[in-house]
């Protein structure tokens, strides 16, 4: 990851208001740098159950990873599919954006709560109650992140 890529942590919940807007976190928003700062995300499809979101900088290099997959694969559709659920959205001057519906749906996403999770070079968006139930709480999970503080911490 080169300087100007912003990276994400943490997390923090908002909700959608009667519009369908939600106002990405403001810990995010201030992780942009300058030239990103126009508040311009692609949202996409993640796991089943979550979103992904994206500056359009970071979506330049998973698309192209799309792209390579489908050419390997040799599958024009998955390609075509994967453009086809991406979908650009604008900041307001307040950080709010519409959460197109298609994805809602998609990933279970309900509302009126959504949370937002910093993985890296993206941002989670989830329901709360989903992750919870999925990757929070869980006995195999505590293990995981058990192993792994050993492995991050040199404990």
């Amino acid at each position: 990851m080169g300087d100007n890529t912003p990276f994400y942590y943490g997390s923090a919940e908002n909700k959608l208001n009667t519009k369908g807007q939600v106002a990405i976190p403001a810990r995010f928003r201030s992780t942009l740098p300058d030239s990103e700062r126009s508040g311009n995300f692609v949202i996409v499809r993640g796991e089943p159950q979550c979103l992904y979101m994206y500056t359009h900088q970071q979506f330049g290099k998973i698309k192209d990873n799309a792209r390579r997959v489908a050419e390997q694969s040799s599958d024009p559709d998955f390609y075509r599919s994967f453009m086809a659920e991406a979908y650009a959205v604008e900041l307001d001057t307040q950080g709010r954006f519409v959460l197109p519906q298609s994805l809602m749906r998609a990933v279970g996403l309900k509302g009126p709560g959504v949370l937002f999770i910093g993985v890296d070079d993206r941002i989670d968006i989830w329901e709360p109650g989903t992750y919870s139930g999925t990757c929070g709480g869980h006995a195999r999970f505590e293990e995981l992140r058990r192993s792994a503080a050993r492995s991050v911490f040199g404990g």
